[in-house]
């Protein structure tokens, strides 16, 4: 009978290793919704304290800025004076990612800023961030507005019985940036008739200022009817890392090349204007872009873009 007290005893071990464990003995490894906006949250308000040892980092985080990697206490990490003052988040469980757009204080200037952050078991291994570092406006005739709050279709839900999937949302925005790289007409794009555009807190397309000018006032579609996009040579370094179907949001990044050589664009009354200024010379513009899909079409877009070398690349 030498056996029984080793088999009782496989029986207690065997009961001890499936009793319920502490809840604190492991979090899950994925990062939902809350737990992505918690830590982008984390993210400013460590950087405000100019302070990372706060934040869930990974061993071997990788951080850049406008395109350039650096240190991860550099750059922001020195300048900016308080959490943002607008923002408004694109959040994806499924790809462990959340992204932004808003305005920081930075030194003594509020500048435009995107930061991306992907998450992997709970700790944060990538951290992108585009910076506008610019007081200005988006230019004459592009009316600057005040933001505090986002737009209210950036946070509306859609029905679930007219979500669309990923591959979908991913192929509508896609389609906007060939519109404009490789088109003359918005024919291809399934602009959605009020699509309004705004870049850098300036209303570019549909903007409901009666003294912004005529190109400012166009929608979406009519403005690519124009032909105006001559002016972009080529869309390159395409990504869309943040998808939120339940929003309808696609948050994009790319750069527009501009390479010169175009010499004349179309005009809202159907002339064409010489092309001069910066515009007549090589340059690029790296830029974060939000989609805002309602019922299969593009119904709001919001950017941050700024100006870099000419053909640079993005550093991811």
């Amino acid at each position: 009978m030498a056996w029984r007290p080793f088999r009782l005893a496989g029986v207690v071990l065997g009961a001890a290793l499936l009793a319920p464990q502490p809840a604190f003995a492991q979090q899950p490894p994925t990062c939902d919704r809350a737990c992505l906006t918690g830590l982008m949250d984390q993210y400013f308000a460590a950087l405000a304290a100019h302070d990372a040892r706060s934040l869930p980092l990974s061993n071997d985080i990788k951080y850049t800025e406008n395109g350039q990697a650096l240190a991860l206490t550099d750059g922001l990490w020195g300048t900016v004076k308080a959490a943002p003052s607008y923002r408004f988040d694109v959040v994806d469980p499924v790809a462990g990612e959340i992204a932004m757009l808003g305005i920081v204080r930075e030194g003594s200037n509020d500048n435009f800023i995107s930061t991306r952050l992907k998450v992997e078991n709970r700790r944060i291994t990538e951290i992108e961030n585009l910076v506008v570092r610019s007081t200005g406006g988006g230019g004459p005739g592009f009316i600057r507005v005040a933001l505090t709050e986002p737009h209210p279709l950036l946070r509306e839900v859609e029905p679930e019985a007219r979500r669309l999937a990923r591959d979908q949302l991913q192929a509508i925005a896609n389609a906007y940036f060939t519109g404009l790289d490789s088109e003359t007409t918005g024919a291809g794009i399934p602009f959605d008739p009020a699509c309004q555009r705004m870049e850098n807190g300036s209303w570019t397309a549909s903007s409901p200022d009666p003294k912004a000018m005529e190109m400012a006032r166009l929608d979406c579609k009519a403005q690519f009817d124009t032909g105006f996009q001559v002016i972009v040579t080529n869309i390159r370094a395409r990504r869309f890392p943040v998808i939120d179907p339940e929003h309808g949001l696609i948050y994009a990044l790319a750069f527009f090349d501009h390479n010169g050589t175009a010499t004349s664009y179309g005009r809202p009354d159907g002339t064409q204007q010489e092309v001069t200024g910066v515009f007549s010379q090589p340059i690029s513009f790296m830029i974060a872009e939000v989609f805002k899909v309602k019922d299969g079409k593009l119904r709001q877009i919001e950017a941050v873009l700024t100006t870099v070398p000419y053909g640079m690349p993005s550093g991811w």
